[in-house]
């Protein structure tokens, strides 16, 4: 519960921001094109071909602290390109009592699109043991075609508790 109120602080606080400016949209929007850049709150990533990379998806850094400690939130301000992030150990099972937080934004403000697939956590008719939580959206459960999810602002968010663990799932980000 401490987690998730931490969570919503931080998302709280983020959208109380004042919005920007026409002017410093189109000055975020001239950087992108010279480079991709994946910002969080510790690193500044450089993406895309500008570093030689190819045009699959680029992953997002892990968390480095222990699963059972409390993490902290990554935030990512997300310039064109291709992102993902997993579950740990994906595509073996998730520990217990694993967590983690991730704040998106795209620098642009238009919407990014998170695409799991696949995705194979504990199922719960109200994903109350293991979820995937997508802007408080909670998700659990097993499909094989995936799902989609769009925002210009997304709060990911992953808890598992201590029972049975499951494969976890493998998303993808594509910002415009």
């Amino acid at each position: 519960m401490f987690r998730l109120t931490i969570c919503c602080l931080v998302l709280g606080a983020a959208l109380a921001k004042p919005a920007e400016k026409a002017s410093d949209k189109s000055t975020n929007h001239a950087a992108s094109s010279n480079s991709e850049m994946l910002h969080s709150r510790k690193t500044v990533i450089e993406v895309g071909e500008s570093r030689g990379l190819s045009d699959d998806p680029q992953p997002l850094p892990k968390p480095t602290t222990n699963s059972t400690e409390l993490r902290g939130i990554d935030y990512f301000l997300l310039y064109p390109g291709q992102y993902y992030f997993t579950s740990t150990n994906h595509p073996n099972n998730y520990p217990n009592y694993d967590y983690f937080c991730y704040v998106f934004e795209t620098a642009s403000g238009y919407p990014m699109e998170i695409y799991c697939n696949p995705f194979d956590v504990e199922p719960h008719p109200n994903c109350e043991y293991d979820w995937l939580q997508l802007n408080g959206d909670k998700f659990c459960g097993y499909t094989s075609s995936g799902f989609y999810y769009y925002g210009s602002y997304i709060v990911v968010e992953f808890s598992s508790d201590g029972s049975t663990t499951y494969p976890g799932f493998y998303c993808t980000i594509t910002v415009p």
